[in-house]
């Protein structure tokens, strides 16, 4: 079931988050790190703080393992990472032990999200060479917009406020990045680039997707 969960890194008053998320890229993964991690992992910064944003608590658990000599590096221990869960009802992040409410509402609309979650992971892992990034402004307006595209056909991948758009070459990409720029809430930051799966595919095995800006 594709959800939104969170790890939160407090580095200390000197440290620059991201720089920390950048040099998650230099991390190597073995097969089945991998294959646990799922798909793309979210990542963002905001001063000291590092954000993970993943669909699965096993996702988030295992960025936390693969991340734990840099944590090492910079004299931090598993202490210093927080794993929350956001509450679609409350509009906030709970502790991930915290049990959420289960109608059949809110399950209905878990199941549409995992629909479409597959949809553009089958997208991404099998065709896409090129995706467009989009960093919006709230976690309210990324559901919407991302219920938006998925309503005009376009399959998107959703992680927390972050959206991941595949396009099989760049042209296609920019074409996209520019449509969703001119729609997309004011304030949302756009681009377009080789998409990680192209990049696996060359050797490069990380599925840490970074995004400037503020984490939250």
């Amino acid at each position: 079931m594709a959800d939104d969960f969170r790890l939160q890194i407090e580095l200390d008053a000197s440290g620059d988050g991201f720089s920390f998320a950048e040099s998650m890229r230099e991390l190597s993964l073995e097969r089945d790190a991998r294959k646990r991690l799922g798909d793309r992992v979210a990542v963002s910064a905001d001063g000291p703080r590092v954000f993970v944003y993943t669909d699965t608590e096993g996702a988030a658990r295992e960025a936390q393992r693969v991340i734990a000599p840099l944590l090492a590096e910079h004299g931090l221990t598993d202490s210093a990472v927080g794993l929350t869960r956001w509450h679609p009802e409350e509009e906030r992040w709970e502790p991930v032990d915290q049990p959420l409410p289960s109608t059949p509402e809110e399950e209905a609309a878990e199941r549409a999200v995992e629909e479409s979650d597959e949809t553009a992971q089958s997208v991404e892992q099998g065709f896409a060479e090129w995706e467009v990034r989009v960093e919006l402004p709230s976690h309210h307006e990324t559901v919407q917009f991302a219920d938006r595209l998925e309503r005009e056909g376009i399959p998107v991948l959703r992680r927390w406020k972050f959206l991941l758009v595949g396009a099989p070459n760049e042209d296609a990409a920019q074409a996209l990045a520019q449509r969703i720029e001119s729609e997309a809430p004011r304030g949302s930051k756009v681009h377009a680039e080789i998409s990680g799966a192209a990049v696996w595919k060359v050797g490069d095995p990380f599925p840490f997707a970074v995004f400037g800006g503020l984490g939250g």
